[in-house]
């Protein structure tokens, strides 16, 4: 996006709370661009009627969806991009030379692949995730079903003497065996949920060659139910999952030998500086304070300031530049720090 930034930049993040269809998801975002339209023709008057149109074409590319939380339409002269956010989020509208990213990174700390895999005793199932959405992979390796190679009926005249249960055991840890050996062409590092009935997970994991990638287990048989109420079992599990990714640069911040600035002035002039390696910043905050674009300096907002990036912005992409890290947590998490705290380089 920053490639196409030309003034004006118009970021609209619309809330979808208590939209409940596309029509009445449609008026929120129409609210949203007029709005937009009456400070379009106050400031930029000779290119408002192009971006106005970009907008609305924009809007009326909007393919509805329940799971939508959010919106972000995002338009220059020579840009336009709607995105749909999965999580709650503020609504505002910011017209400046550059976009508002906040919504965009956030995204981003979610966006990113895992797998599921549902074991079931005729049938291993693998999924691909992204965002609490789940693609059946379906290849000439997935869906694995039972083949006559696994049954206790190839078992030697002894061991057909031992008891029934241990033979069948044995029939299910071979089949999970070969599903283990298929599941490495796809596991690269992201991390892997189980699902299946307790038996299955049990002999699954008594054999599996990547016990490691494990994050989470979830009981009980999927194989028959909607993909809708799969996603909605697995998708707290890949949340708590980052979560404890989370916790583990939080404990880093507050290591006594971690090298941190905190508040927003001290992070944004570290972060000018190239000092920044994990910016961490609570969900929501906002701050009052901003860059002013014809001095350059860092000024509080005036009630009539609406319609400015603030300085949370220009120090996220600040620490972007220089290759650092952006990290979102829960609010309050960084009280201490004035809700936003940077882990410097030296």
């Amino acid at each position: 996006m920053q490639k196409h930034e030309a003034p004006p930049c118009i970021s609209i993040v619309i809330a979808l709370d208590g939209a409940q269809d596309r029509k009445a998801a449609l008026q929120l975002i129409h609210q949203s661009i007029e709005e937009t339209a009456d400070h379009l023709r106050t400031a930029w008057p000779d290119k408002a009627d192009v971006l106005i149109n970009a907008l609305n074409e924009l809007s009326d590319s909007y393919n509805y969806s329940p799971v939508d939380k959010g919106l972000g339409l995002y338009v220059a002269p020579n840009y336009n991009k709607l995105f749909a956010f999965t999580f709650p989020v503020q609504p505002k509208v910011i017209l400046s030379e550059k976009f508002a990213v906040r919504e965009l990174l956030y995204q981003e700390q979610y966006s990113f692949d895992y797998l599921v895999l549902h074991l079931e005793e005729k049938k291993v199932q693998l999924f691909r995730g992204r965002m609490g959405r789940l693609e059946q992979i379906s290849d000439d390796n997935f869906p694995l079903d039972f083949d006559d190679e696994y049954d206790y009926s190839t078992a030697t005249a002894g061991e057909r003497e031992k008891d029934k249960s241990t033979i069948v055991g044995r029939r299910q840890k071979n089949f999970y065996k070969a599903a283990d050996r298929l599941l490495a062409a796809y596991l690269h590092g992201q991390p892997l949920i189980l699902t299946g009935p307790t038996k299955d997970i049990g002999y699954f994991e008594d054999i599996s060659m990547h016990k490691k990638d494990v994050t989470a287990s979830i009981h009980g048989n999927f194989s028959s139910v909607p993909m809708k109420t799969l996603e909605d079992k697995v998708w707290p599990a890949v949340c708590s999952f980052i979560e404890m990714r989370d916790q583990q640069v939080i404990r880093e911040l507050e290591d006594s030998q971690a090298q941190v600035v905190d508040g927003i002035r001290a992070v944004l002039d570290a972060a000018k500086d190239g000092r920044g390696s994990k910016l961490l910043i609570e969900k929501d905050f906002n701050s009052a304070d901003f860059i002013d674009e014809l001095t350059g300096k860092l000024r509080t907002k005036s009630a009539e300031a609406t319609h400015t990036i603030d300085a949370v912005e220009d120090a996220m992409r600040a620490v972007i530049d220089k290759n650092g890290e952006i990290i979102f947590v829960k609010e309050g998490v960084l009280e201490d720090h004035k809700h936003i705290a940077l882990i410097t380089r030296y």
